[in-house]
């Protein structure tokens, strides 16, 4: 006799809960999932570097004493950090964009078709609130120095220098960086006064060597740019001196200068500023600044 199958019926109440607890358990084990995967994401970048074995570090171009040419007192921080997290050093040096916006993003958070992927971190990044805001993609942390406007002058043609009217009467020629800040204010300052004395030269350095040959009496830059440049003539440094000159046309305090990573990249942020604070508390940060003839100034 053949036996007829019996169809086992589930009350609908009970698939119903069934398929309830089903999708419960579903959206349960994906949420899971989605966490696991947000905090394995949010590991990435630092596991990343930790594979890899290198820390790669954007660093400008005609920024001497700080970066030029993949050398300078910012790629001796990052070798000296590197070496902290027990990470070799790969430079990226590269040439500022029109904008700082454009340097953010080609060097930090998506890349360039050129350059490749971005770095791991960009040196000299300004630690502002402004720019903070602005490129909130990026993640600003550790400052380590502070720039500022200072003006080298030639002591035995302008003993003192307590304003810039000097610089509005013939014969005192004032070098600067073309199209820098110090050249924008010399240009256009107090209705144009400095402008006939005004000279550009394609870099601080070359001003500097203008100065020292007699062609100028004085170079505005940043007091890193001027110590640096003016190191390098050791036995005329006695005739000039460096020094802060008011202006309502410059920033009264300079800027705060550290370093920027992807905003997700927060790890590795927090073991780099561990590290830079060991450098500070060391002296190791001062020694680096001390190599290139300028004084370190805690930000």
């Amino acid at each position: 006799m053949n036996a007829t199958p019996i169809a086992l019926t589930l009350p609908f109440s009970f698939r119903k809960t069934a398929n309830l607890a089903v999708k419960a358990l579903s959206a349960v084990a994906i949420a899971f999932s989605v966490h696991v995967g947000a905090q394995a994401q949010e590991l990435t970048d630092w596991a990343k570097v930790q594979a890899s074995g290198v820390l790669t570090v954007a660093v400008y171009n005609y920024l001497a004493p700080y970066s030029d040419q993949g050398k300078g007192i910012d790629v001796d921080i990052a070798r000296a950090l590197a070496g902290k997290l027990g990470l070799g050093l790969r430079v990226r040096p590269f040439n500022e964009d029109e904008e700082f916006s454009d340097d953010i993003r080609n060097m930090v958070t998506r890349g360039h078709y050129l350059a490749g992927a971005p770095a791991d971190i960009l040196m000299h990044a300004p630690v502002d609130a402004y720019i903070m805001q602005k490129e909130d993609q990026a993640l600003f942390f550790s400052p380590y120095t502070r720039d500022d406007i200072f003006v080298a002058r030639n002591i035995k043609k302008l003993p003192t220098l307590d304003s810039f009217k000097p610089f509005s009467e013939a014969g005192n020629r004032i070098g600067a960086e073309t199209a820098a800040l110090p050249s924008i204010m010399l240009a256009g300052a107090d209705n144009a006064a400095y402008a006939d004395n005004l000279v550009n030269f394609k870099t601080p350095k070359e001003a500097v060597d203008a100065m020292v040959s007699g062609e100028l009496v004085a170079v505005m830059a940043t007091r890193a740019e001027l110590e640096w440049a003016l190191q390098q003539y050791p036995d005329k440094k006695a005739d000039f001196y460096v020094s802060k000159v008011p202006h309502n046309s410059l920033p009264p305090k300079g800027w705060v200068v550290g370093m920027a990573t992807k905003k997700s990249n927060k790890e590795l942020a927090e073991k780099l500023t561990n590290a830079m604070n060991d450098l500070k508390e060391s002296g190791e940060l001062a020694k680096i600044f001390e190599k290139y003839g300028v004084k370190y100034i805690r930000p």
